[in-house]
C-alpha cells in the first residue's frame, strides 16, 4: 500500500471540493486511514465532519475542549510512541481524526502504523502469547477518576462524583478492578486485548498502547495474562518491528487525517518548533454513522 493511495491531494482549482463521504468511509474501512489534503478545513467544518461520520463522539477528560466536538492535542514536545487513542481506558474510540490548523515547519510529524501488517510480521510464538488480554495497572488521582466517570455517566459537575459512582462504573464494564490508594486515588487495573479484531475491516491487528505515552497520566505497568511483566527488552523489539510499518504525516495547514483506532496506532516525532507554532486538534467517535 503506497502513501499515495491514502492521500487525496486536490489541485488548486478544486480547493472547495470535498472528498465524497462514501470514499472516506470505504477508504477508512479498507486501508485503515485517510488523509484529506487541499480541502482547506477549519475547526468548525472538521467538527461537523466528525459529527456526521460517527454515531457518538467521545472525549478525553484530561484534554481541553475547543469546540463541542474537538479537543486540543497537547502532549509536550518530546516524541510520542505508537498507541491507540485512550487505549488504557475501557472504551477506546473506534475512529479518531486530527485537524492541523497550524502545521509545524520542523519535526512533529504524526506517525501512523498498520497494526494488521505488524500482526502479520509477528513471530508465531508472540502471536500466541499476545492472544490473551494483558493487564494495564496504574494509579489514578481522585480528580482524574471523577472526571472520567462524570464523562461516562453525563454527570455535569465532576467534583460531585462519588466512590459509589466509581464502583458502579467499574462493575458496568467487564475487565476493570480497583483498590483504594493514597489521597482518595485508586490503583486501577484493566484487562485489554493486545491483538484486536473489532476494527472496521475485522482483521487481527496489533493495536494497543504498549509503546505509547502517558503525558496526562502516570505511566502504567503492563503484564501478560500469567501475571509476568512485559519487559523493556520486548517493548524495544516491538518498537523496531512497528517502525517498519509506520508512515509519517508531514502536516500541511488544513489537513485532516481520519484513523481506524482499533487497527492503526499513531504517535508523533519530536516537535522542533515552539509549541505555539503548531495547532493540532483531535476528535474521537464510536461507530460509523449509517447515514454518512
Amino acid at each position: 500500500m503506497s502513501i499515495k493511495q491514502i492521500i487525496f491531494e486536490l489541485d488548486h482549482n478544486h480547493r472547495h471540493h470535498h472528498t465524497n463521504h462514501a470514499v472516506i468511509k470505504n477508504t477508512l474501512r479498507e486501508q485503515g486511514w485517510i488523509l484529506l489534503r487541499g480541502e482547506y478545513y477549519d475547526v468548525r467544518r472538521f467538527s461537523q465532519l466528525m459529527s456526521k461520520l460517527c454515531k457518538n463522539l467521545t472525549y478525553d477528560p484530561a484534554r481541553e475542549n475547543i469546540t463541542q466536538q474537538s479537543q486540543k492535542v497537547d502532549a509536550g514536545t518530546q516524541a510520542v510512541g505508537l498507541h491507540i487513542e485512550n487505549g488504557t481506558t475501557p472504551l477506546p474510540p473506534d475512529i479518531i481524526a486530527f485537524f492541523s490548523q497550524t502545521s509545524a515547519t520542523l519535526g512533529s510529524q504524526t506517525t501512523v502504523c498498520d497494526g494488521h501488517a505488524v500482526w502479520k510480521s509477528l513471530p508465531d510464538q508472540l502471536k500466541q502469547k499476545f492472544t490473551a488480554p494483558m493487564t494495564i495497572s496504574r494509579y489514578l488521582p481522585k480528580q482524574i477518576w471523577q472526571k472520567y466517570v462524570a464523562s461516562a455517566f453525563n454527570i455535569e459537575h465532576a467534583e460531585t462524583v462519588t466512590w459509589e459512582d466509581l464502583n458502579k462504573f467499574i462493575k458496568a464494564i467487564p475487565g476493570q478492578s480497583i483498590s483504594p490508594a493514597k489521597e482518595d486515588g485508586v490503583e486501577y487495573h484493566l484487562q485489554m486485548p493486545m491483538i484486536r479484531q473489532d476494527n472496521l475491516k475485522g482483521v487481527p491487528a496489533f493495536a494497543n498502547t504498549l509503546l505509547g505515552p502517558s503525558y496526562n497520566y502516570e505511566k502504567p505497568k503492563f503484564s501478560f495474562a500469567d501475571g509476568s511483566l512485559i519487559s523493556e527488552d520486548l517493548l524495544g523489539d516491538l518498537s523496531i518491528l512497528c517502525e517498519k510499518h509506520t508512515y509519517e504525516i508531514d502536516w500541511q495547514d488544513g489537513d485532516v487525517a481520519i484513523i481506524d483506532n482499533k487497527r492503526f496506532m499513531h504517535g508523533r516525532r519530536e516537535i522542533l518548533v515552539p509549541l505555539e507554532l503548531r495547532k493540532l486538534y483531535i476528535s474521537m467517535g464510536l461507530g460509523l454513522s449509517d447515514t454518512f
